[in-house]
């Protein structure tokens, strides 16, 4: 509910809109992902799954250079790279895309320079 009236709140007391922190936990995330509606907060979801990507890597990672599961098979060792190295991609393309589903930026409000003095009378004789 929260949810709702912060941005309801913020728009009729035409007030700006701070969305909330993003959650860490991916069930967590999930929620937030489905109940979002500002493009921003979206963006933020998918900066944090792409963070936690990373962390998943790297904690793939542990398990195959830790001591302890070194005995693991060769099939078993080479299937955690092989999934390291996919959760580093899935972050990175993530990072790569990420800025597609941000709120458009308002186009820039200053006005273009006036056309030099020499042009305009050209353009005026014609």
């Amino acid at each position: 509910m929260t949810g709702i009236a912060r941005p309801l709140h913020a728009r009729l007391y035409g007030l700006p809109h701070d969305p909330a922190p993003v959650p860490a936990a991916l069930d967590e995330l999930l929620q937030t992902l489905m109940t979002a509606r500002d493009p921003n907060q979206q963006h933020a979801v998918l900066a944090q799954l792409a963070e936690q990507l990373r962390n998943a890597a790297e904690i793939l990672e542990w398990a195959r250079d830790n001591a302890h599961w070194r005995q693991l098979p060769a099939p078993t060792w080479e299937w955690l790279r092989t999934a390291t190295d996919a959760a580093r991609d899935l972050a990175a393309g993530l990072d790569e895309v990420r800025p597609a589903f941000a709120a458009p930026r308002a186009p820039s409000t200053t006005p273009a320079p006036p056309p030099p003095a020499g042009h305009r009378a050209s353009t005026l004789r014609r």
